[in-house]
């Protein structure tokens, strides 16, 4: 039963459960570690699991490989939750969605506790003076809190991984990774004080930038992940005269196996492949899409398609929208 529940209810991938499946999503941690997370906490774990999902998604919709699982169709319209599947490959796939994941549950806890709505949780710790005294602003105000959300995602992420081998020194990285990701992305942002306006004098604090922004920064390291191996209990990176052990503070992502081809269909793998892929119908993702065919050695077919939309909506006083349906012809570009 332990190692079942641990199979199923680990924080790393994301696919479609049942309701109640995972006890909300956490049974992988202690009852005294569950006691330690107010419910708005656990709600807003998994809302960043899905926050994630979406970046991947979004990041990826063009590429071969677009973040997309086959056992996410068969689960439609249920609760979307944050758990771990046991892939057999440490690619750099699977260290793309450990990455994003973290990143993702840590923007979240740090986005609502900003908003006041996790207890427990305020403002950051005002940063120490790092300018010279004559300068015309100093650190203040109320920052959003990306330690503690660092720690509450930590928590949530790492709690799981308490073995000794190359494959959580994995998950921990690449969760690492994408936790220092957030931090690395923080803006300041500024109120100025004065006379009538003047802003002779400003009070600053870190502020969360878009998730998007961090997103678009761990799809590049994605591009440069560095394959490591496992020796003597460390991650370490390949060089040609001495390979040299991996930081925990290093920023970039790391694996241990090569990727599968995404082109074919893989049930092991989950990785749905090319052969029916549907093309976005902007012009540039339906150019995209139409080139990932050929990349795969297929070809595209394109149709006339039907669908009904709501149209000519109206505002009825008071207070509803009202509107029609209304047929619409499209194209659709599949790979075939």
């Amino acid at each position: 039963m332990k190692v079942t529940r641990r199979i199923l209810c680990s924080p790393f991938f994301f696919i479609w459960i049942l309701q109640g499946l995972c006890d909300t999503g956490l049974s992988h941690l202690s009852a005294d570690d569950r006691q330690k997370h107010s419910p708005l906490l656990m709600i807003t774990a998994k809302a960043g699991a899905n926050r994630g999902l979406a970046e991947c998604q979004r990041l990826f919709k063009n590429e071969i490989w677009n973040c997309s699982v086959e056992d996410m169709r068969s689960h439609r319209g249920q609760l979307p939750i944050f758990i771990k599947r046991t892939l057999p490959s440490a690619n750099r796939e699977t260290a793309f969605l450990h990455a994003i994941s973290s990143a993702a549950i840590t923007y979240e806890i740090t986005l609502q506790c900003a908003r006041r709505k996790i207890p427990g949780c305020g403002c950051a710790e005002t940063e120490k003076p790092s300018q010279v005294d004559n300068s015309n602003w100093k650190w203040g105000g109320c920052g959003d809190n990306i330690k503690f959300g660092k720690k509450a995602a930590k928590r949530f992420m790492d709690k799981l991984e308490n073995g000794n081998d190359a494959r959580t020194a994995f998950n921990l990285h690449n969760n690492e990774v994408g936790r220092r990701a957030v931090q690395a992305k923080l803006k300041r942002k500024c109120k100025c004080h004065g006379v009538s306006g003047s802003c002779n004098f400003k009070t600053c604090w870190k502020q969360l930038s878009t998730f998007e922004a961090t997103g678009e920064t761990l799809k590049h390291n994605y591009h440069t992940a560095e394959p490591v191996k496992f020796h003597n209990d460390n991650l370490q990176k390949q060089r040609k005269k001495r390979n040299r052990s991996v930081s925990s503070r290093d920023k970039h992502l790391v694996y241990l196996d090569s990727s599968p081809d995404y082109c074919v269909r893989n049930v092991t793998t989950g990785s749905p492949g090319m052969v029916g892929r549907a093309c976005s119908s902007d012009t540039a993702s339906l150019v995209k899409c139409r080139s990932l065919c050929s990349a795969c050695n297929l070809r595209y077919r394109t149709v006339y398609r039907y669908k009904r939309i709501k149209c000519k909506c109206k505002f009825v006083w008071c207070c509803a929208v009202k509107c029609e349906l209304c047929t619409v012809k499209y194209l659709l570009t599949t790979c075939v």
